[in-house]
């Protein structure tokens, strides 16, 4: 039989685990990892004959990631490929952190999130202190090489830029689907835009990277980084881009974690699992029980949500606090959720499961299956002891508090006085 509370503890103590060794696995494991986490692997054979090559030679794979600072408030829509990157690192990449304090000058055409007016060099470098200090809690950066493309980008002179620029066909840009959008629109592209994949690729060509990592919405520009690499004999970087992450009420990493609470506890139950993949640790095999166990009902969508929020405020703000946040946000739930007040008969012998049928408009069955789902738990009324209710058979009266609530997933509460 499927114990879903095991399975509850399981899931948070793995998934929270952002600093596991992941360099013993073998390739197709790690594979299978960052598959978890991407919507593209190009091309996928190359990279799986890639993966053994450090044990095989004492090399390290290198992996190449940008990122232009284009300000300091890092969401989380912007973490998926963040958080891969550290498993790339536990599993032996050197990775080339690459801080385009040159592109920023530009922005990303391919970064729907940009709208803002254009960082100067002043601003980018402020930008970069904080970035660096921000990403380091996901990322070893002492353990990376970090460059800074303005170091060869400045140095470039125009006739070696038309050399390279003479390579590649212009058809690809102007076939891109955000550049169509904007043209269709009639909206401003400037040139320096257009050139911004052009500009990826020469960093490409500076660091030759064996892979890159990059969002969903880079694809356009990581294949222009293969072609230019093939155009100059190079062999070309594989890529990997990890799935945007379903947009619901994001969030920086900074927020506070009552409202982090919040607001994955208002994400759509579709849009859970995808969360779990893209900002926690959570293996092939969980995430496929995970996904089972919600979809038949077996797991609990509610205490889903709040064992993720709970991983990612740990992971933001620590443990202490985040313990803080999940009583707080408890309490205000209570709250605002439907109420009933029940008074029990003393001496009353009932199952918690039969309390709760006799108590509600929710037959013994139902009642039975939230408890066994995860979704029930037991708040004593000063809000100081939270606690799961396991055992739908146990007594009503081994819940020891004399006065208290029973939280029934995002249903109902029940006020209950003995």
């Amino acid at each position: 039989m499927f114990d879903v509370m095991s399975f509850i503890a399981e899931l948070e103590k793995e998934c929270s685990d952002f600093k596991r060794n992941l360099s013993q696995l073998e390739a197709e494991e790690q594979m299978e990892i960052i598959k978890l986490a991407c919507s593209h692997v190009y091309p996928e054979g190359s990279i799986v004959e890639r993966l053994p090559q450090p044990k095989q030679n004492k090399k390290p794979l290198t992996v190449k990631f940008g990122i232009d600072p284009m300000n300091t408030n890092v969401m989380m829509d912007r973490m998926p490929p963040i958080v891969l990157l550290s498993k790339l690192q536990r599993m032996g990449y050197k990775v080339i952190f690459l801080i385009g304090d040159f592109t920023a000058l530009i922005g990303d055409p391919s970064d729907i999130t940009i709208n803002q007016k254009k960082p100067n060099r002043k601003k980018i470098e402020a930008n970069v202190k904080m970035l660096k200090k921000e990403l380091s809690q996901f990322i070893e950066l002492g353990k990376t090489d970090t460059l800074f493309n303005s170091a060869w980008l400045n140095e470039l002179k125009l006739p070696e830029l038309v050399e390279i620029a003479k390579e590649i066909d212009i058809a690809h840009t102007l076939d891109r689907e955000d550049f169509k959008n904007k043209l269709d629109k009639k909206e401003n592209i400037s040139y320096a835009e257009m050139m911004y994949p052009l500009i990826m690729g020469i960093d490409s060509l500076q660091v030759s990277p064996d892979m890159e990592l990059g969002r969903e919405d880079q694809l356009d520009n990581l294949h222009m980084c293969r072609r230019m690499m093939e155009a100059k004999g190079m062999e070309p970087e594989a890529f990997m881009t990890t799935y945007a992450l379903p947009q619901g009420d994001i969030f920086s990493i900074n927020e506070d974690p009552l409202i982090i609470y919040e607001k994955i506890a208002r994400l759509e139950e579709q849009h859970v699992l995808m969360w779990y993949k893209l900002l926690t640790e959570i293996t092939p095999s969980a995430a496929s029980t995970l996904e089972k166990g919600i979809k038949d009902g077996r797991i609990n969508i509610q205490t889903a949500k709040e064992i993720l929020a709970k991983i990612i405020v740990n992971k933001l703000h620590g443990k202490e606090k985040s313990e803080l946040a999940y009583i707080e946000y408890i309490k205000n739930f209570v709250k605002t959720a439907p109420t009933k007040e029940i008074r029990m008969i003393s001496g009353s012998i009932m199952s918690i499961g039969e309390f709760i049928a006799a108590s509600t408009e929710f037959t013994l069955t139902e009642a039975e299956s939230i408890i066994m789902s995860g979704g029930a738990r037991a708040l004593s009324c000063d809000g100081g002891c939270l606690t799961y209710i396991l055992d739908s058979n146990a007594d009503i009266s081994t819940i020891y508090f004399d006065k208290f609530y029973i939280i029934m997933g995002d249903k109902l509460v029940l006020r209950i006085k003995k």
